[in-house]
């Protein structure tokens, strides 16, 4: 099934080699050698009977929390690329239960992703809980800032979305207002369902991708993650495919679906071209 399930993937129109890195890039800074489908194997986290819920919690400090209407379209992503029944939690406010800062370059109110991460509670039905927030994030102090971070142990992960919108940077706290964004909404889906997915991706062991152009590369800035694929290469297909045995063809065309519902159609088209190629193979 996996040698079938690779013969299926073979397109390199779809699929590119990950270029090199230029200056300011993840892979320019952070030394990465990849891993591969046997390491993969040994750093599995699996869903089981009893803990398989995906819960998106929508957190907050000091900003907003994520609009209703984008957590329900994260909430339909989320469903359709893990193949994972989906809950939204309720709103959680840690502004007194982690460290924050102000950042001294970009001037902003951030909080400690790692600290988040320690005080996260996980239901015991959860194969993961992804926090989401429009407040800025640092790792350690060391870090300027970071989109998520995830904990496979704890299984939970946190991600903001602050850095994806127009008004960062220009006040203490960033704002969702979809009018004044290139693309509107639609840009903001764009980057909320790739940031959620990556960050989900390393709560089943995958880690960041340097063999091809990937949802699985990891980002140092704005114009990388959005230069970055939305969805999965054929080494991390593989990687998710080998866990959760979903039909390939029945994936791709409830994604066609969803980004179409959003006119994203430069990932429509690509989905397309996918389906076209998956059945012929077949």
């Amino acid at each position: 099934m996996r040698k079938f399930l690779v013969k299926r993937m073979q397109d390199s129109e779809s699929f590119k080699q990950k270029k090199k890195s230029k200056s300011g890039e993840w892979l320019a800074q952070q030394k990465e050698s990849g891993q591969n489908f046997n390491q993969f194997l040994s750093h599995i986290n699996r869903p089981g009977c009893h803990r398989k819920i995906l819960y998106l919690i929508p957190l907050i400090f000091e900003e907003e929390p994520v609009p209703a209407n984008i957590l329900r379209s994260l909430s339909e992503y989320a469903a359709i690329f893990f193949g994972l029944p989906v809950k939204i939690g309720k709103k959680r406010n840690m502004f007194k239960d982690v460290p924050n800062r102000i950042n001294e370059h970009t001037h902003n109110f951030q909080v400690d992703a790692s600290a988040v991460l320690d005080k996260m509670e996980v239901p015991s039905d959860a194969f993961c809980v992804a926090g989401i927030t429009l407040c800025d994030l640092y790792p350690q102090p060391s870090w300027n800032f970071v989109f998520g971070l995830a904990n496979m142990s704890k299984s939970c992960g946190v991600y903001s979305l602050a850095r994806y919108l127009s008004n960062f940077g220009y006040t203490r706290n960033t704002v969702y207002k979809p009018e004044e964004e290139k693309g509107g909404e639609a840009t903001f889906i764009r980057r909320a369902c790739k940031v959620m997915c990556h960050e989900i991706g390393h709560m089943y062991g995958i880690h960041h991708c340097v063999f091809f152009e990937c949802l699985m590369n990891g980002s140092n800035h704005l114009q990388e993650a959005d230069t970055g694929p939305s969805f999965l290469c054929p080494v991390c297909l593989n990687k998710l495919y080998y866990v959760m045995k979903f039909d390939i063809e029945e994936r791709y065309r409830k994604m066609v679906e969803f980004w179409r519902s959003h006119s994203l159609m430069e990932e429509v088209g690509w989905l397309e071209r996918r389906l076209t190629i998956v059945a012929g193979a077949m």
